[in-house]
């Protein structure tokens, strides 16, 4: 019915008003969680998952930018949000993906008994946000796109991740509506870190998400229908990042430029990666049979 509608769209604009306020109380959560000290590194010795994220041995690219292994034991909330803002940006990541992913992210904690630390945590940050990407993205992005952000890691190298990181958390990524909205009830919760929000704010991420909450109210035009800007959306009909779009080395053009060159597209992802992404995509299906209602259509009900 037309009150339905209304409703639902009334909810999304909704959530869209609160997206900026959520992303900067995700990345304080994420933040606040890692850990730096010298004594993590001796408890996780023997933890397979922690070896397998220690972003270190995976430094040993010729070509490789030096500002990652320069960058690999800053664990400052300037340095966290900045490449957090950056991979969703240049990605065309959205804000419940990257709320879906330290959900996920929890979850492979809990079961590894991982600790976040300041050598794991962006390995673990790209693998648990490109599978919350496949999983709630009719178009999600291609691994050899996400490993062009982030050369630190060769397609190969993320599918591995990937899939360790499906085995460990038994392919439970299943996210139903009502844990997803207790969730954000917490993040609201959070007391942000002034330097995060400042960050998120001056962001190139935060005007495009400005841009989205005006765009989530049609504007009229002369002939009585809806008009709404969706650029960026058709990018990812394609899988595409701004990275594949450009062709260009994006660290350079964003304000920070923490994060290393990016390489000419590659002909597609190997068989591992496109069997995990068919079998996330297939669980996907499933759950959207059984009337799991979307994200952003539901949020609203109990955060809003």
């Amino acid at each position: 019915s037309s009150s339905f509608v209304k409703a639902e769209e009334t909810t999304a604009q909704r959530f869209s008003a609160l997206q900026t306020q959520l992303l900067c109380a995700a990345i304080h959560f994420f933040h606040r969680h890692i850990r730096s000290d010298a004594d993590v590194l001796q408890r996780m010795e023997g933890n397979e998952m922690f070896r397998l994220f220690f972003e270190v041995p995976y430094h040993n690219k010729p070509e490789l930018n030096r500002i990652f292994p320069e960058s690999v034991h800053d664990c400052s909330a300037l340095h966290v949000c900045s490449f957090i803002l950056s991979i969703l940006h240049q990605g065309i990541f959205s804000v419940s993906a990257f709320i879906v992913s330290v959900i996920y992210l929890s979850r492979f904690k809990e079961s590894s008994r991982i600790t976040l630390h300041a050598c794991t945590w962006r390995p673990l940050f790209l693998t648990s946000l490109l599978l919350a990407d496949k999983m709630w993205e009719d178009k999600p992005v291609r691994n050899s796109s996400l490993a062009k952000l982030f050369p630190v890691l060769s397609n190969v190298e993320l599918n591995r991740m990937e899939s360790q990181f499906l085995d460990e958390i038994k392919f439970n990524v299943l996210v139903k509506p009502d844990l997803f909205c207790s969730f954000c009830e917490k993040l609201l919760a959070e007391q942000v870190h002034q330097e995060i929000s400042r960050c998120v704010i001056q962001s190139e991420y935060a005007v495009t998400l400005q841009a989205e909450c005006v765009d989530s109210i049609p504007a009229k035009v002369p002939n009585g229908k809806p008009q709404v800007n969706n650029t960026e959306k058709v990018a990812r009909t394609n899988g595409m990042t701004k990275a594949d779009m450009h062709q260009v080395s994006w660290w350079q053009s964003y304000s920070i430029p923490f994060f290393g060159r990016c390489l000419e597209d590659s002909f597609g992802d190997s068989l591992a990666g496109m069997t995990t992404c068919l079998l996330v995509r297939s669980a996907r299906w499933v759950l959207r049979k059984g009337r799991l209602f979307s994200f952003m259509k539901c949020c609203g009900r109990k955060v809003l």
